[in-house]
């Protein structure tokens, strides 16, 4: 499931951050100067997040579940019930900073979804999901327990789910009115728009196409589902290249199952002549 609404209001939060990931410098240097330059033209200006924590401010929104029927290429603020200055945000946002970067954000969107379906599949949703967010947890028997201390609990024990990915920090929980029907918001964390990892031929020669572009986009830590949306390969795939470049120490792993390049791996890369 992919929301428009969602993804502005992340793009929001990710402009308005006190200390924002390093890997986005590039994307704030391009858009945060015209972003404050219309907070400061704004007679009353939105609520900032960065008043809140960052991790709260959406879920306290009440953002409506998005609708599955719903054009995703299309930004709908009807019926959402927020403040005219905040609603006034967000749509500058969307027209000014997302929807120019839209088919770019939503082919990374759908890639992380795909990804993650092919390998619940193959190994289930703890697996293809293992983080769904600090306050959720699976259990033993595969269910997904969510907690929500801010939110009435649902009519019925096991409401209908919907997952969203965001190139958000931090997730949130999307409940309808009738609490029947929930939407998970998840962090894919990706890079707003996420750019071309194109390793050094010289690397791909040394090591092979595949492990050398997953070695590349690993200038952060990753897990094995971002790294197939990133790269394109099938989950499968991307854990034997992995095994190998664990075998070789180019890259570790974190106990959250996320995996970065070693000193190894970057004094490797930095030899490269391009």
């Amino acid at each position: 499931m992919l929301s428009p609404l969602v993804e502005t209001v992340a793009a929001v939060g990710i402009l308005a951050e006190i200390r924002p990931e390093p890997w986005r410098r590039s994307w704030l240097a391009t858009h945060q100067p015209a972003f404050r330059a219309h907070l400061a033209a704004t007679r009353q200006p939105a609520p900032q997040p960065s008043a809140r924590r960052a991790s709260d401010w959406p879920a306290e929104l009440r953002l409506p579940v998005p609708d599955p029927d719903a054009d995703p290429r299309l930004l709908d603020l009807t019926g959402t019930d927020l403040p005219p200055d905040l609603t006034e945000l967000l749509d500058w946002t969307w027209q000014h900073v997302v929807r120019p970067e839209w088919p770019a954000r939503l082919r990374a969107l759908r890639a992380d979804l795909t990804a993650r379906r092919e390998r619940a599949e193959r190994h289930g949703w703890p697996a293809a999901l293992p983080h769904p967010g600090p306050h959720h947890r699976w259990l033993p028997d595969g269910r997904l327990r969510l907690t929500a201390p801010d939110l009435p609990p649902p009519p019925r024990p096991s409401p209908e789910l919907l997952l969203v990915p965001t190139s958000a920090r931090h997730g949130w929980l999307c409940p309808d009115g009738s609490r029947n029907r929930l939407a998970l918001v998840y962090p894919t964390s990706a890079a707003p728009v996420p750019g071309p990892h194109t390793p050094p031929a010289s690397l791909g020669r040394l090591l092979g196409s595949a492990r050398a572009e997953l070695l590349a986009g690993l200038d952060r830590p990753r897990d094995t589902t971002q790294l197939a949306a990133l790269t394109g390969l099938g989950p499968a795939a991307v854990d034997d290249h992995l095994t190998v470049l664990l075998d070789a120490r180019l890259i570790a792993g974190t106990t959250t199952g996320r995996y970065y390049r070693t000193a190894l791996a970057e004094a490797l890369l930095s030899a490269q002549p391009g």
